[in-house]
This record gives structure tokens, C-alpha cells and sequence, in this order.
């Protein structure tokens, strides 16, 4: 009886970085209905995200220093490092942004536009094609996200479609630079907020007053879950960042709205038509499309 071989290397790291990136989104879905619930509670995104920040920031440092971990950044960490918190930053402040000038839909959806801007950017850098099949995949993928929000296209602002691109492009940056950035997902974590809070904190100001941590007592629940699933997922995106190539992970990414739906479905009590789940339905067999048929090699950061 044939034994079988066992998976090669190249495998292996690109079937961990798959495992990574799923969970990884999944925790960033599920985060995104919890922080609705804290906004309605009092705590907007742009202040959940500056307070997480002044709580995320002693407490990493903390686990940092138990754990023996190097903090200091040196400049050749700095180069890579620095941007990717600058990425993560305005990637936030912009989609924020975008969503006070348009409706909830389309600012999503526009902003899901990340994968082909990071496959177009890949291809300009490296100067190559895009691989037609992961063009194919967004494409599917990016029609069933259509088809399961059903966007409005009442109350469209040029203001509001600039911020939603400029979200999208960060996040496409984000995406590469998390490839290139040290393997050191906790010392980038505690940089990335060293830079975020500062960003959120002004954007939360020019929206108005910075809501007191007081509002914490509201909805403590929620905004722990919105908190912690930031969290899980930035360190497990960190993680298959070192991989995966930027293209596929950010193809992989596309199950993140995939749960939003349907956590808000389950949690929010908010209904899903026959139409909307047929949209997640075409997402997923995207998304299996793009796990079933890759190679090691196009997967892999290295390659």
C-alpha cells in the first residue's frame, strides 16, 4: 500500500499561512458587528480605535518584556516597520472617513477594491503580469460581495469616494508592507499602536470631543469582543504575512465581510434574503478556487 508523501516545505508554509489568514479575517468579521454595537453605545470607530490603542500599548509592552522581547526597532527594522503602522493608520482614519460622507454599503464595497489594488501594484513593482486565475477570483468574489450587501446608490459623495480609494489603497499597502516588515508580530503590534494613537486621536478630534473611557460601562462586553478581535487578527496577519505573497493574502481577505454578515445575522438579528446569501455563497466558492488551485510557489511570500 502507497504511503503518502508527506507535504513539502513550500507547502506546509503556504497551508499555515492560509490557516492564519482565514482565522485571521474571521476574528477581523466578527469584530466589525461588536464594534457597531459599541458606536451605538457612545464609543465611535475613531475613539475605539485612539483608546484601544492607550490600553493595547502598556499592556503589550508588558508582555513584551515577560516574554524577553526586543522592543527597540533598529533603522533597518524602522525602514519597513514605521510605514506598515502608517498603513495600518490611515487605512482606519480613511475608511472612518469615508463612511461619515456615503452610505455603509458602498463605502465597503469600495473599499474591497484592496486585493486588485494590491495585484495591480505587485504587478507594476515586480514588473510582471497578475496571474490570471487570482484576477478571476476577485472578480467572482467581488460580485458576490456586491450581490450579499446590496449597496444603495442614494447619497453619493465625491468626498466620500476619495476617502473610501484612499482606504482602500492603504490597505493594499498595508498588505504588502506586512511581508516585508520583521518577523516579529508583537514588537510590530506595539509600534503599529504607538502610531495609530496619535492618527485616531486627531481624527476623533476633528470629528468632535474625544468621548470620555467612561463610556467603556455601556456596552463593556462589545467593546471587549471589538477590541479583542483587532487584536487576534492584526497578530495572525502579521503571522501569514510572512507566507504568504500579499497577493493571495489579501484575496483570502475577502472572507472578512463573509463574516460581518452573518455574525450580524446571528447577533444583530439582522434578516439575510435568499439573494444575499446566494452573494456569500459566491464568495466562499471563490475563495475555495483560490485555496484549491494555487500552487506552494505563487502562495509563498518567498517565491
Amino acid at each position: 500500500m502507497a504511503v503518502p508523501s508527506p507535504l513539502s516545505a513550500s507547502s506546509r508554509t503556504a497551508l499555515i499561512g492560509t490557516c492564519l489568514a482565514l482565522v485571521a479575517a474571521f476574528f477581523y468579521g466578527a469584530n466589525i458587528p461588536a464594534a457597531r454595537v459599541a458606536s451605538q453605545a457612545g464609543l465611535p470607530g475613531a475613539d475605539l480605535i485612539a483608546w484601544r490603542a492607550v490600553i493595547f500599548i502598556p499592556l503589550l509592552v508588558l508582555i513584551a518584556r515577560m516574554k524577553g522581547i526586543r522592543l527597540g526597532l533598529t533603522r533597518a527594522e524602522a525602514r519597513t516597520t514605521l510605514p506598515l503602522a502608517l498603513a495600518s493608520a490611515f487605512t482606519a482614519t480613511f475608511y472612518l472617513s469615508s463612511v461619515d460622507h456615503l452610505p455603509v454599503p458602498i463605502a465597503v464595497i469600495l473599499f474591497y477594491t484592496f486585493p486588485l489594488i494590491v495585484m495591480g501594484l505587485g504587478a507594476l513593482i515586480e514588473r510582471r503580469l497578475p496571474v490570471p486565475r487570482q484576477i478571476g477570483v476577485f472578480v467572482i468574489a467581488f460580485a458576490g460581495l456586491v450581490v450579499a450587501i446590496g449597496p444603495s446608490f442614494a447619497g453619493l459623495s465625491g468626498r466620500g469616494m476619495v476617502l473610501a480609494g484612499l482606504a482602500a489603497f492603504a490597505c493594499a499597502l498595508l498588505f504588502m508592507l506586512a511581508g516585508r516588515a520583521p518577523n516579529a508580530p508583537l514588537r510590530t503590534m506595539v509600534w503599529t499602536q504607538v502610531v495609530v494613537a496619535p492618527v485616531a486621536f486627531g481624527f476623533a478630534l476633528l470629528s468632535g470631543n474625544v468621548v470620555s473611557p467612561g463610556v467603556f460601562a455601556l456596552a463593556p462586553i462589545a467593546i471587549l469582543l471589538a477590541m479583542g478581535g483587532y487584536a487576534i487578527g492584526y497578530f495572525l496577519q502579521l503571522m501569514a504575512a510572512q507566507r504568504l505573497s500579499a497577493s493571495r493574502a489579501s484575496l483570502l481577505f475577502l472572507f472578512e465581510p463573509v463574516v460581518s454578515i452573518l455574525t450580524a445575522g446571528l447577533f444583530l438579528g439582522e434578516s439575510l434574503s435568499p439573494l444575499q446569501m446566494g452573494g456569500i455563497v459566491l464568495i466562499l466558492i471563490a475563495l475555495a478556487v483560490e485555496i484549491l488551485l494555487s500552487s506552494p510557489k505563487e502562495a509563498d511570500h518567498a517565491g
